[in-house]
């Protein structure tokens, strides 16, 4: 059953999905039309999920299951990940995107993970940028409070700046 994003507790599981680029309004718009109802039917071996979605940033998309009520199958997490693969084909976005976004200004950027030495040593990401940590966040508090943290402070990154002025 869908329910609206701020309905969704602290505790809710959460899974993160980053799109491969920015989203246009519209198809935030689109992803959010698609997710509604296919959250309204989501179920783990006959049993209703209370789940919703939320587009952030024109960036990710935020899928919460409220698991007090039930808790997600393999098969329904299975069916989570193909209406991204659908939504991914429709609108030619990866959502699969497993590289590291960042904060430029008001800009979301991101660059590969193999080259997080090399965007450190670089100058390009400081000890202070602003990270998206989407690999340690399980639930609707985590990504309130784990989520955007500084670089220095992101399990991938921080061995890069060891030997950096900080």
């Amino acid at each position: 059953m869908y329910v609206d994003f701020d309905k969704i507790p602290l505790d809710a599981r959460i899974w993160v999905y980053q799109a491969n680029r920015q989203l246009t309004d519209n198809e935030a718009n689109t992803i959010e039309n698609y997710l509604k109802p296919a959250i309204n039917q989501w179920a783990a071996h006959g049993a209703a999920l209370l789940a919703s979605a939320k587009v952030l940033y024109n960036r990710f998309v935020i899928i919460g299951l409220d698991q007090n009520m039930n808790a997600a199958s393999g098969c329904s997490i299975d069916a989570s990940t193909r209406w991204f693969k659908e939504l991914g084909e429709a609108l030619n976005i990866d959502f699969f995107d497993r590289s590291q976004a960042y904060l430029e200004g008001d800009e979301i950027k991101a660059f590969s993970v193999f080259q997080a030495k090399k965007m450190v040593e670089g100058g390009l990401i400081s000890a202070e940028t602003i990270i998206f940590n989407n690999n340690t966040l399980a639930t609707l508090g985590d990504l309130k409070t784990k989520w955007q943290i500084k670089a220095i402070d992101a399990p991938t990154l921080k061995r890069f700046f060891v030997n950096t002025v900080v």
